[in-house]
Protein backbone atom coordinates (compact mmCIF):
# COMPACT_ATOMS: atom_id res chain seq x y z
CA UNK A 1 0.00 0.00 0.00
CA UNK A 2 1.17 3.71 -0.89
CA UNK A 3 2.65 5.94 2.08
CA UNK A 4 0.82 8.62 3.42
CA UNK A 5 3.41 10.67 1.76
CA UNK A 6 2.66 8.99 -1.33
CA UNK A 7 -0.72 9.34 -1.52
CA UNK A 8 -0.73 13.14 -0.61
CA UNK A 9 1.87 13.82 -3.05
CA UNK A 10 -0.59 11.74 -5.72
CA UNK A 11 -3.23 13.90 -4.77
CA UNK A 12 -1.63 16.98 -5.03
CA UNK A 13 0.22 16.17 -8.30
CA UNK A 14 -3.54 15.27 -9.89
CA UNK A 15 -4.48 18.26 -8.82
CA UNK A 16 -1.55 20.41 -10.75
CA UNK A 17 -1.68 18.28 -13.97
CA UNK A 18 -5.43 19.32 -13.96
CA UNK A 19 -4.21 22.56 -13.44
CA UNK A 20 -1.71 22.87 -15.67
CA UNK A 21 -3.73 21.23 -18.57
CA UNK A 22 -6.42 23.39 -18.28
CA UNK A 23 -4.39 26.96 -18.13
CA UNK A 24 -1.81 25.54 -21.20
CA UNK A 25 -4.92 26.08 -24.15
CA UNK A 26 -4.59 30.02 -22.47
CA UNK A 27 -0.74 30.10 -23.43
CA UNK A 28 0.25 31.36 -27.06
CA UNK A 29 3.62 29.72 -27.75
CA UNK A 30 6.72 32.51 -28.79
CA UNK A 31 9.85 31.87 -30.56
CA UNK A 32 12.33 30.40 -28.02
CA UNK A 33 9.74 27.83 -27.07
CA UNK A 34 8.46 26.74 -30.91
CA UNK A 35 12.66 27.51 -31.78
CA UNK A 36 12.90 23.92 -30.83
CA UNK A 37 9.91 22.01 -32.01
CA UNK A 38 10.61 23.14 -35.36
CA UNK A 39 14.47 22.42 -35.52
CA UNK A 40 13.54 19.04 -33.90
CA UNK A 41 10.61 18.79 -36.82
CA UNK A 42 12.63 19.79 -39.74
CA UNK A 43 15.41 17.83 -38.92
CA UNK A 44 15.82 14.46 -41.09
CA UNK A 45 18.04 12.64 -38.94
CA UNK A 46 19.22 12.82 -35.50
CA UNK A 47 23.24 13.72 -36.69
CA UNK A 48 20.77 16.38 -39.13
CA UNK A 49 19.47 17.61 -35.57
CA UNK A 50 23.00 17.89 -33.72
CA UNK A 51 24.20 20.08 -36.83
CA UNK A 52 21.01 22.38 -36.98
CA UNK A 53 20.73 23.14 -33.24
CA UNK A 54 24.39 24.14 -33.02
CA UNK A 55 23.62 27.97 -32.85
CA UNK A 56 21.36 27.24 -29.96
CA UNK A 57 23.88 27.22 -26.94
CA UNK A 58 21.97 24.21 -24.84
CA UNK A 59 22.92 20.36 -24.82
CA UNK A 60 20.40 17.70 -26.49
CA UNK A 61 17.97 16.19 -24.23
CA UNK A 62 15.36 18.77 -24.62
CA UNK A 63 15.78 18.94 -28.48
CA UNK A 64 16.05 15.28 -28.78
CA UNK A 65 13.15 14.35 -27.06
CA UNK A 66 11.58 16.80 -29.42
CA UNK A 67 12.72 14.81 -32.12
CA UNK A 68 11.31 11.22 -30.82
CA UNK A 69 7.77 13.36 -30.90
CA UNK A 70 8.21 14.98 -33.75
CA UNK A 71 8.60 11.05 -35.38
CA UNK A 72 5.31 10.43 -34.62
CA UNK A 73 3.45 13.48 -34.68
CA UNK A 74 3.67 17.80 -36.53
CA UNK A 75 0.40 18.69 -34.31
CA UNK A 76 2.13 21.51 -32.60
CA UNK A 77 -0.06 20.61 -29.47
CA UNK A 78 2.07 17.74 -28.87
CA UNK A 79 4.95 20.28 -27.76
CA UNK A 80 2.60 21.59 -24.83
CA UNK A 81 1.63 17.98 -24.20
CA UNK A 82 5.49 16.97 -23.42
CA UNK A 83 5.92 19.85 -21.23
CA UNK A 84 2.95 19.31 -19.09
CA UNK A 85 4.48 15.44 -18.54
CA UNK A 86 7.44 16.56 -17.73
CA UNK A 87 6.24 19.40 -15.44
CA UNK A 88 4.04 17.00 -14.03
CA UNK A 89 7.12 14.76 -13.15
CA UNK A 90 9.44 17.25 -11.29
CA UNK A 91 6.02 18.21 -9.69
CA UNK A 92 5.37 14.70 -7.99
CA UNK A 93 9.35 14.04 -7.76
CA UNK A 94 9.61 16.78 -5.48
CA UNK A 95 6.11 16.75 -3.20
CA UNK A 96 6.85 12.50 -2.81
CA UNK A 97 10.51 13.28 -1.71
CA UNK A 98 12.21 16.96 -0.81
CA UNK A 99 12.56 17.09 2.89
CA UNK A 100 10.28 20.26 3.15
CA UNK A 101 7.54 21.33 4.98
CA UNK A 102 4.30 20.41 2.81
CA UNK A 103 3.72 24.97 2.97
CA UNK A 104 6.60 25.41 0.96
CA UNK A 105 6.33 22.25 -1.31
CA UNK A 106 2.67 23.06 -2.14
CA UNK A 107 3.34 26.66 -2.47
CA UNK A 108 6.44 26.05 -4.63
CA UNK A 109 4.78 23.82 -6.96
CA UNK A 110 1.62 26.14 -7.61
CA UNK A 111 3.71 29.25 -7.25
CA UNK A 112 5.61 31.23 -10.46
CA UNK A 113 8.17 28.73 -10.76
CA UNK A 114 6.23 25.52 -10.47
CA UNK A 115 3.45 26.62 -12.39
CA UNK A 116 3.83 29.42 -15.00
CA UNK A 117 7.83 29.78 -15.24
CA UNK A 118 8.68 26.17 -15.58
CA UNK A 119 4.96 24.66 -15.66
CA UNK A 120 2.93 26.45 -18.74
CA UNK A 121 6.16 27.53 -20.50
CA UNK A 122 7.21 24.94 -23.20
CA UNK A 123 10.87 25.38 -22.48
CA UNK A 124 13.94 23.27 -21.45
CA UNK A 125 13.49 23.94 -17.76
CA UNK A 126 10.94 21.51 -16.56
CA UNK A 127 13.23 18.67 -17.95
CA UNK A 128 16.06 20.11 -15.50
CA UNK A 129 14.00 20.12 -12.66
CA UNK A 130 12.84 16.90 -12.91
CA UNK A 131 16.44 15.51 -13.17
CA UNK A 132 17.68 17.72 -10.75
CA UNK A 133 14.93 16.38 -8.06
CA UNK A 134 15.50 12.92 -9.26
CA UNK A 135 19.43 13.81 -8.47
CA UNK A 136 18.62 15.29 -5.02
CA UNK A 137 15.99 11.98 -4.54
CA UNK A 138 18.88 9.39 -4.60
CA UNK A 139 21.46 11.37 -3.08
CA UNK A 140 21.83 9.36 -0.13
CA UNK A 141 21.91 5.95 -2.64
CA UNK A 142 24.91 7.67 -4.80
CA UNK A 143 27.54 4.75 -3.17
CA UNK A 144 25.06 1.93 -2.92
CA UNK A 145 24.27 2.52 -6.94
CA UNK A 146 27.51 4.57 -8.03
CA UNK A 147 26.82 4.24 -11.73
CA UNK A 148 22.51 5.07 -11.44
CA UNK A 149 23.58 8.49 -9.96
CA UNK A 150 26.32 9.04 -12.16
CA UNK A 151 23.75 8.32 -15.09
CA UNK A 152 21.81 10.99 -13.30
CA UNK A 153 24.14 13.31 -13.08
CA UNK A 154 25.37 13.47 -16.75
CA UNK A 155 21.35 13.40 -17.93
CA UNK A 156 21.03 16.63 -15.72
CA UNK A 157 23.97 18.38 -17.23
CA UNK A 158 22.27 17.53 -21.14
CA UNK A 159 19.43 19.76 -19.75
CA UNK A 160 21.06 23.34 -20.12
CA UNK A 161 24.03 25.34 -18.97
CA UNK A 162 22.64 25.71 -15.01
CA UNK A 163 22.36 21.43 -14.89
CA UNK A 164 25.62 21.59 -16.42
CA UNK A 165 27.50 23.40 -13.52
CA UNK A 166 25.48 21.51 -10.91
CA UNK A 167 26.06 18.52 -12.40
CA UNK A 168 30.05 19.58 -12.29
CA UNK A 169 30.19 20.37 -9.06
CA UNK A 170 27.98 17.60 -7.73
CA UNK A 171 30.35 15.55 -9.32
CA UNK A 172 33.89 16.55 -8.10
CA UNK A 173 31.76 16.65 -4.35
CA UNK A 174 31.05 12.91 -5.12
CA UNK A 175 34.33 11.99 -6.19
CA UNK A 176 36.09 13.70 -3.38
CA UNK A 177 34.32 11.89 -1.41
CA UNK A 178 35.07 8.41 -3.02
CA UNK A 179 38.67 9.15 -3.18
CA UNK A 180 38.64 9.87 0.83
CA UNK A 181 39.06 13.26 0.70
CA UNK A 182 36.84 14.18 3.53
CA UNK A 183 37.34 11.66 6.62
CA UNK A 184 33.99 10.31 6.79
CA UNK A 185 31.12 10.59 4.55
CA UNK A 186 27.28 9.34 5.27
CA UNK A 187 26.04 6.61 3.43
CA UNK A 188 29.24 5.44 2.47
CA UNK A 189 30.09 2.02 0.82
CA UNK A 190 32.96 0.86 -0.68
CA UNK A 191 33.72 0.99 -4.40
CA UNK A 192 36.91 -0.81 -5.85
CA UNK A 193 39.61 2.12 -7.89
CA UNK A 194 38.64 0.39 -10.94
CA UNK A 195 34.84 1.60 -10.27
CA UNK A 196 36.12 4.92 -9.31
CA UNK A 197 37.87 5.20 -12.06
CA UNK A 198 35.52 4.01 -14.67
CA UNK A 199 32.47 6.59 -12.79
CA UNK A 200 35.42 9.62 -13.01
CA UNK A 201 35.71 8.37 -16.71
CA UNK A 202 31.69 8.58 -17.35
CA UNK A 203 30.86 11.67 -15.41
CA UNK A 204 34.05 13.08 -17.34
CA UNK A 205 32.93 12.02 -20.75
CA UNK A 206 29.14 13.36 -19.73
CA UNK A 207 30.02 16.95 -19.65
CA UNK A 208 31.86 17.00 -21.46
CA UNK A 209 29.61 16.22 -24.69
CA UNK A 210 27.04 18.72 -22.93
CA UNK A 211 29.92 21.63 -23.10
CA UNK A 212 31.00 20.50 -26.46
CA UNK A 213 27.17 20.84 -27.57
CA UNK A 214 26.48 24.14 -25.83
CA UNK A 215 29.58 25.89 -27.01
CA UNK A 216 28.50 27.50 -30.26
CA UNK A 217 30.57 27.66 -33.50
CA UNK A 218 30.64 31.59 -33.54
CA UNK A 219 31.61 31.93 -30.22
CA UNK A 220 35.33 32.03 -31.52
CA UNK A 221 34.87 35.00 -33.64
CA UNK A 222 32.87 37.15 -31.29
CA UNK A 223 33.74 38.92 -27.97
CA UNK A 224 33.33 35.77 -25.47
CA UNK A 225 32.67 38.48 -22.87
CA UNK A 226 30.47 41.16 -24.41
CA UNK A 227 29.56 43.28 -21.72
CA UNK A 228 31.90 45.13 -20.10
CA UNK A 229 30.12 48.16 -18.73
CA UNK A 230 28.83 48.85 -14.76
CA UNK A 231 25.42 48.53 -15.76
CA UNK A 232 25.41 44.88 -15.72
CA UNK A 233 27.08 44.35 -12.95
CA UNK A 234 24.79 46.45 -11.04
CA UNK A 235 21.59 44.66 -12.59
CA UNK A 236 23.63 41.09 -12.02
CA UNK A 237 23.94 42.41 -7.82
CA UNK A 238 19.86 42.59 -7.77
CA UNK A 239 19.67 38.43 -9.19
CA UNK A 240 19.76 37.00 -6.24
CA UNK A 241 16.94 38.73 -4.65
CA UNK A 242 14.76 38.77 -7.35
CA UNK A 243 15.33 34.86 -8.15
CA UNK A 244 13.89 34.00 -4.44
CA UNK A 245 10.87 37.07 -4.56
CA UNK A 246 9.55 36.86 -7.81
CA UNK A 247 6.94 39.19 -7.37
CA UNK A 248 6.58 41.54 -10.60
CA UNK A 249 5.27 44.77 -11.22
CA UNK A 250 1.38 45.17 -12.13
CA UNK A 251 0.98 45.45 -15.79
CA UNK A 252 0.59 43.96 -18.95
CA UNK A 253 4.31 43.21 -19.58
CA UNK A 254 5.25 42.41 -16.25
CA UNK A 255 7.34 39.21 -17.41
CA UNK A 256 10.68 39.58 -16.11
CA UNK A 257 10.00 42.72 -14.12
CA UNK A 258 10.37 43.44 -10.42
CA UNK A 259 8.58 45.36 -8.28
CA UNK A 260 11.50 46.53 -6.41
CA UNK A 261 14.08 49.35 -7.39
CA UNK A 262 17.70 48.22 -7.85
CA UNK A 263 19.35 50.11 -5.41
CA UNK A 264 17.02 48.46 -3.00
CA UNK A 265 17.20 45.12 -4.59
CA UNK A 266 21.17 44.92 -4.38
CA UNK A 267 21.47 45.08 -0.62
CA UNK A 268 18.58 42.65 -0.39
CA UNK A 269 20.45 40.42 -2.44
CA UNK A 270 24.06 40.95 -0.33
CA UNK A 271 21.78 39.98 3.21
CA UNK A 272 20.60 36.90 1.24
CA UNK A 273 23.66 35.61 0.16
CA UNK A 274 25.32 35.97 3.44
CA UNK A 275 22.38 34.47 5.44
CA UNK A 276 22.61 31.14 3.08
CA UNK A 277 26.51 31.41 3.29
CA UNK A 278 26.16 31.44 7.26
CA UNK A 279 23.44 28.66 7.16
CA UNK A 280 26.11 26.37 4.80
CA UNK A 281 29.42 26.69 6.95
CA UNK A 282 29.13 23.92 9.05
CA UNK A 283 29.32 21.50 6.37
CA UNK A 284 31.90 22.94 4.73
CA UNK A 285 32.24 20.58 1.97
CA UNK A 286 28.45 21.89 0.82
CA UNK A 287 29.60 25.19 1.60
CA UNK A 288 31.84 25.41 -0.67
CA UNK A 289 30.64 24.12 -3.87
CA UNK A 290 27.24 26.48 -3.63
CA UNK A 291 29.61 29.81 -3.21
CA UNK A 292 31.44 28.50 -6.78
CA UNK A 293 27.92 27.98 -8.20
CA UNK A 294 26.90 31.35 -7.13
CA UNK A 295 30.45 33.13 -8.11
CA UNK A 296 29.87 31.57 -11.57
CA UNK A 297 26.34 32.94 -12.09
CA UNK A 298 26.96 36.29 -10.78
CA UNK A 299 29.98 36.61 -13.24
CA UNK A 300 27.71 35.22 -16.15
CA UNK A 301 24.81 37.43 -16.06
CA UNK A 302 27.49 40.11 -15.45
CA UNK A 303 29.74 39.77 -18.37
CA UNK A 304 28.53 37.11 -20.46
CA UNK A 305 24.35 36.69 -20.14
CA UNK A 306 21.96 39.38 -18.63
CA UNK A 307 19.56 36.79 -18.86
CA UNK A 308 15.79 36.60 -17.37
CA UNK A 309 13.74 35.19 -14.36
CA UNK A 310 13.96 31.76 -15.81
CA UNK A 311 18.18 32.01 -15.54
CA UNK A 312 17.98 33.86 -12.73
CA UNK A 313 15.85 31.46 -10.59
CA UNK A 314 18.71 29.31 -10.25
CA UNK A 315 20.50 30.91 -7.40
CA UNK A 316 17.29 29.79 -5.64
CA UNK A 317 17.01 26.69 -7.21
CA UNK A 318 20.57 25.35 -5.85
CA UNK A 319 19.78 26.79 -3.08
CA UNK A 320 17.00 24.78 -2.79
CA UNK A 321 19.07 21.71 -3.73
CA UNK A 322 21.93 22.07 -1.80
CA UNK A 323 19.52 21.98 1.37
CA UNK A 324 18.29 19.11 0.02
CA UNK A 325 21.14 17.44 0.03
CA UNK A 326 22.11 19.03 3.64
CA UNK A 327 19.84 16.69 4.97
CA UNK A 328 21.87 13.91 4.44
CA UNK A 329 24.29 14.94 6.15
CA UNK A 330 24.43 14.75 10.33
CA UNK A 331 24.54 18.18 12.09
CA UNK A 332 25.93 18.91 15.38
CA UNK A 333 24.54 20.32 18.31
CA UNK A 334 25.07 23.75 19.23
CA UNK A 335 26.94 22.53 22.24
CA UNK A 336 30.56 23.67 22.03
CA UNK A 337 30.82 24.92 18.91
CA UNK A 338 32.88 28.23 18.17
CA UNK A 339 30.97 31.75 17.69
CA UNK A 340 30.87 31.03 13.84
CA UNK A 341 29.38 27.59 14.27
CA UNK A 342 26.81 29.16 16.22
CA UNK A 343 26.17 31.79 13.59
CA UNK A 344 25.64 29.11 11.33
CA UNK A 345 23.30 27.26 13.17
CA UNK A 346 21.43 29.98 13.97
CA UNK A 347 21.29 30.67 10.23
CA UNK A 348 20.20 27.36 9.58
CA UNK A 349 17.13 27.34 11.98
CA UNK A 350 15.89 30.54 10.14
CA UNK A 351 15.92 29.18 6.86
CA UNK A 352 13.15 27.22 6.37
CA UNK A 353 10.89 30.75 7.58
CA UNK A 354 12.83 32.44 5.35
CA UNK A 355 12.34 29.69 2.31
CA UNK A 356 8.29 29.89 3.29
CA UNK A 357 8.19 33.60 3.21
CA UNK A 358 9.23 33.86 -0.31
CA UNK A 359 7.48 30.65 -1.50
CA UNK A 360 4.60 32.51 0.02
CA UNK A 361 5.64 35.56 -2.72
CA UNK A 362 6.11 33.20 -5.62
CA UNK A 363 2.42 31.90 -5.22
CA UNK A 364 1.34 35.59 -5.24
CA UNK A 365 3.35 35.99 -8.30
CA UNK A 366 2.18 32.79 -9.85
CA UNK A 367 -1.29 33.83 -9.18
CA UNK A 368 -0.63 36.72 -10.83
CA UNK A 369 1.33 35.58 -13.97
CA UNK A 370 -2.05 33.35 -14.54
CA UNK A 371 -4.48 35.66 -14.35
CA UNK A 372 -2.52 37.82 -17.05
CA UNK A 373 -2.06 35.06 -19.64
CA UNK A 374 -5.49 33.78 -19.05
CA UNK A 375 -6.71 37.19 -20.06
CA UNK A 376 -3.96 38.82 -22.77
CA UNK A 377 -2.34 36.87 -25.18
CA UNK A 378 1.40 35.96 -24.56
CA UNK A 379 2.79 35.89 -27.79
CA UNK A 380 1.16 37.61 -31.18
CA UNK A 381 2.53 34.86 -32.95
CA UNK A 382 -0.45 32.78 -32.98
CA UNK A 383 -2.66 36.07 -34.12
CA UNK A 384 -1.01 36.65 -37.17
CA UNK A 385 -0.64 32.77 -38.06
CA UNK A 386 -4.20 32.81 -37.55
CA UNK A 387 -4.58 36.27 -40.10
CA UNK A 388 -2.15 34.72 -42.63
CA UNK A 389 -4.64 31.77 -43.08
CA UNK A 390 -7.30 33.29 -43.95
CA UNK A 391 -5.27 35.55 -46.98
CA UNK A 392 -5.61 33.99 -50.69
CA UNK A 393 -3.26 30.55 -50.99
CA UNK A 394 -1.69 31.98 -53.87
CA UNK A 395 -0.06 34.98 -51.90
CA UNK A 396 3.70 34.03 -51.27
CA UNK A 397 4.41 34.55 -47.03
CA UNK A 398 7.79 35.90 -46.57
CA UNK A 399 9.16 37.49 -43.20
CA UNK A 400 12.30 39.61 -42.49
CA UNK A 401 13.70 37.74 -38.82
CA UNK A 402 13.60 33.88 -38.67
CA UNK A 403 14.21 33.97 -35.06
CA UNK A 404 10.94 35.67 -33.95
CA UNK A 405 8.86 34.78 -36.73
CA UNK A 406 9.80 31.14 -36.93
CA UNK A 407 6.46 30.92 -34.10
CA UNK A 408 4.10 31.53 -37.28
CA UNK A 409 5.95 29.20 -38.86
CA UNK A 410 5.00 26.73 -36.42
CA UNK A 411 1.28 27.55 -35.90
CA UNK A 412 1.23 27.72 -39.80
CA UNK A 413 3.43 24.36 -40.42
CA UNK A 414 4.78 25.15 -42.86
CA UNK A 415 8.21 27.20 -43.43
CA UNK A 416 8.53 30.45 -44.94
CA UNK A 417 10.10 32.67 -46.73
CA UNK A 418 13.18 34.67 -45.33
CA UNK A 419 13.89 37.50 -47.78
CA UNK A 420 17.30 38.28 -46.11
CA UNK A 421 18.79 34.84 -47.26
CA UNK A 422 16.79 34.28 -49.87
CA UNK A 423 15.13 30.84 -48.66
CA UNK A 424 12.76 29.29 -47.20
CA UNK A 425 13.26 28.72 -43.47
CA UNK A 426 11.14 27.43 -39.99
CA UNK A 427 13.83 28.23 -37.73
CA UNK A 428 17.16 30.00 -36.85
CA UNK A 429 20.30 29.69 -39.06
CA UNK A 430 22.89 32.07 -38.07
CA UNK A 431 23.74 34.46 -40.41
CA UNK A 432 27.13 36.33 -40.32
CA UNK A 433 26.17 39.38 -41.89
CA UNK A 434 22.61 39.92 -39.43
CA UNK A 435 24.21 42.78 -37.84
CA UNK A 436 24.47 44.50 -41.33
CA UNK A 437 20.39 43.43 -42.02
CA UNK A 438 19.17 45.47 -45.47
CA UNK A 439 17.42 48.35 -44.53
CA UNK A 440 13.26 47.75 -44.84
CA UNK A 441 13.03 49.75 -48.11
CA UNK A 442 15.63 47.12 -49.41
CA UNK A 443 13.37 44.51 -48.30
CA UNK A 444 10.55 45.38 -49.67
CA UNK A 445 12.11 46.11 -53.06
CA UNK A 446 13.06 42.55 -53.04
CA UNK A 447 9.77 41.71 -52.15
CA UNK A 448 8.56 43.54 -55.05
CA UNK A 449 10.16 41.54 -57.32
CA UNK A 450 8.84 38.45 -55.78
CA UNK A 451 5.72 39.88 -56.32
CA UNK A 452 6.29 40.54 -59.99
CA UNK A 453 7.68 36.84 -60.45
CA UNK A 454 4.84 35.20 -58.76
CA UNK A 455 2.06 37.73 -60.88
CA UNK A 456 0.74 37.57 -57.20
CA UNK A 457 0.65 40.13 -54.53
CA UNK A 458 3.49 39.24 -51.51
CA UNK A 459 3.08 39.49 -47.71
CA UNK A 460 5.91 40.90 -45.86
CA UNK A 461 6.02 40.03 -42.33
CA UNK A 462 8.12 42.63 -40.44
CA UNK A 463 8.71 43.24 -36.56
CA UNK A 464 8.89 46.97 -37.32
CA UNK A 465 6.20 49.70 -38.58
CA UNK A 466 7.92 50.64 -41.87
CA UNK A 467 6.82 54.24 -43.18
CA UNK A 468 5.57 52.88 -46.01
CA UNK A 469 4.35 56.43 -47.12
CA UNK A 470 7.42 57.07 -48.71
CA UNK A 471 8.04 53.93 -50.10
CA UNK A 472 7.71 54.53 -54.31
CA UNK A 473 5.66 51.58 -54.58
CA UNK A 474 2.11 51.28 -52.95
CA UNK A 475 2.00 48.83 -49.99
CA UNK A 476 -0.38 48.43 -47.81
CA UNK A 477 -0.43 47.69 -44.15
CA UNK A 478 -2.97 44.48 -43.77
CA UNK A 479 -3.00 44.09 -39.78
CA UNK A 480 -0.42 45.36 -36.92
CA UNK A 481 -0.06 43.05 -34.16
CA UNK A 482 1.03 44.81 -31.52
CA UNK A 483 -0.25 46.18 -27.75
CA UNK A 484 -2.00 43.87 -25.25
CA UNK A 485 0.80 41.39 -25.84
CA UNK A 486 2.49 40.14 -22.40
CA UNK A 487 5.92 39.67 -24.44
CA UNK A 488 6.42 42.87 -25.83
CA UNK A 489 7.03 42.05 -29.37
CA UNK A 490 4.99 43.25 -32.43
CA UNK A 491 4.29 41.83 -35.89
CA UNK A 492 3.32 43.91 -39.01
CA UNK A 493 2.06 42.44 -41.94
CA UNK A 494 2.14 44.15 -45.36
CA UNK A 495 0.85 43.69 -48.92
CA UNK A 496 3.35 44.38 -51.76
CA UNK A 497 1.33 44.24 -55.14
CA UNK A 498 2.96 42.92 -58.23
CA UNK A 499 4.43 45.99 -59.80
CA UNK A 500 7.10 47.33 -62.23
CA UNK A 501 9.53 48.95 -59.55
CA UNK A 502 10.38 52.46 -60.77
CA UNK A 503 13.96 53.48 -61.50
CA UNK A 504 15.97 54.41 -59.21
CA UNK A 505 19.11 56.57 -58.31
CA UNK A 506 22.39 54.45 -57.00
CA UNK A 507 22.89 55.96 -53.51
CA UNK A 508 26.21 55.64 -52.09
CA UNK A 509 26.53 54.80 -47.80
CA UNK A 510 29.17 54.86 -45.43
CA UNK A 511 31.23 51.37 -45.37
CA UNK A 512 29.66 48.36 -42.59
CA UNK A 513 32.23 47.59 -41.52
CA UNK A 514 34.61 44.56 -41.74
CA UNK A 515 32.63 41.48 -42.25
CA UNK A 516 32.91 38.09 -39.97
CA UNK A 517 34.56 35.51 -40.95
Amino acid sequence: MPSQKTKFALAFTLLYACLLAFFMPYHELWFDETEPWLLALYSYSFTDLVSNKRFEGHPDLWYSLLFVVTRFTDNLNALKVTQWITAVGFVFVFLRNAPFSWAFKLLFCFGYYGLFEYGIISRLYAIELLTLFLVCTYYPKRFTHWYGYIFLLILNAQTNLFGFLLSGVLGLLLFSEAFKVWKESPQWAPLSMAHRIIGVGLWGLGCLYSFWSMLRPVEPHREFFPFQEAYYVFQSATRVWQSFFTVPQSHITFWNSSILKTSVEIPLSIILVLLIAAAFYQTKRLFFPLMLLFAFLMLFFSFKFEGAIRHHAHYFFYTLAFFWIRTFYPQGSANGLGYWQRISQKASTWMPNVLLIFAFAQFVAGIKALQVDWKYPFYPGKDAAEFVKTLPASYMITIEDDVTASTISAYLGRPLFHLPNGNYTSFFRLNLLEGHAPRKFVLLDWAGVLAQQQKAPVIFISRFEIPIQWYATPVKLLRAFKGDYMNPYSYYVYEIPPMALPKKQITAEPPVGEVEK
